[in-house]
This record gives structure tokens, C-alpha cells and sequence, in this order.
């Protein structure tokens, strides 16, 4: 008579003996890490896009300065114009990166104005919009470089 063979599915006991002997470890991907912070100076524009929607709106050459936030994952944006070839602070806000819209995002509000700013950069070079708050309309588009 002739033997018959069984055919038994593969376990993979080393998973499974590790996932009870090691209950902490996660076999899940990885989240991606957020990108690497645009630190340092950046110059060039700010422009308006949009004059009906923020009709006090400037043009304005720009410096920015990103330094390490103090919190772990964000940036600190120091913010100048060029005016008559001085630099005026317009402030400071801090930057996460948002992995949704795949930027530096930040939220300012004021009694005068709302506005979320999203900034890409692509090595030496960054673009940006600030966005008004709440109809989300481009009031402002961002292109500087890195120094």
C-alpha cells in the first residue's frame, strides 16, 4: 500500500514565540519621520494673492529664520520684512509638520486677522502659502531661498 503524504501549512513559529515571549514589540510599519526642519536664513518674497480677500494685504521682500523649536518635532519662525532696507520683526510662531498636507504648518489668529501657514521645502529653496481663516482662500504665496 502505498504512503500517503500530508501537506501541513508552514507555521511560523519564530513569530509566533516571539510575539508571546516579546508582547511589547510591534511588527507594524513604521510611521515616516517628518522631514528634515528648514533651519537656517531663508530671503526672498511674501506676495498677495488675493486682494479682495485680504484687502490690507502688502507685498514684502522677507527674511526668515527657523531654529530647532523647543519641543521635540518643531521649528521656531522668526518672521522680518524689508522696509527701506531694515529688517522689522512681524513675529514668531512655531512649526509642526503636518504629514496630511505634507508641510510645515503653523496657525495664527489675532483680532484682525486668521491665517494657516503651510511651508514646503525642497533643499535650498522653499514655497509657502498663508491661507485665510476661516474661508481658507490663498491670501499669500511664500518663495525665499536659503542663504
Amino acid at each position: 500500500m502505498p504512503k500517503q503524504s500530508v501537506v501541513r501549512p508552514a507555521i511560523p513559529w519564530a513569530a509566533i514565540l516571539a510575539s508571546a515571549a516579546f508582547p511589547f514589540i510591534s511588527f507594524a510599519a513604521p510611521e515616516a519621520a517628518a522631514p528634515a526642519a528648514p533651519i537656517g536664513v531663508w530671503r526672498g518674497t511674501s506676495t498677495c494673492t488675493d486682494r479682495v480677500a485680504a484687502p490690507a494685504c502688502h507685498d514684502e521682500a522677507v527674511v526668515y529664520e527657523f531654529t530647532a523649536g523647543a519641543q521635540a518635532g518643531k521649528v521656531l519662525w522668526k518672521a522680518d520684512k524689508v522696509v527701506d532696507g531694515e529688517r522689522r520683526n512681524m513675529g514668531e510662531l512655531d512649526l509642526a509638520y503636518d504629514k496630511d498636507d505634507a508641510c510645515w504648518k503653523a496657525e495664527f489668529s489675532s483680532p484682525r486677522v486668521g491665517i494657516v501657514w503651510c511651508l514646503k521645502f525642497d533643499g535650498a529653496h522653499m514655497t509657502g502659502t498663508g491661507r485665510n481663516l476661516p474661508g481658507k482662500q490663498i491670501v499669500r504665496k511664500i518663495d525665499v531661498r536659503k542663504d
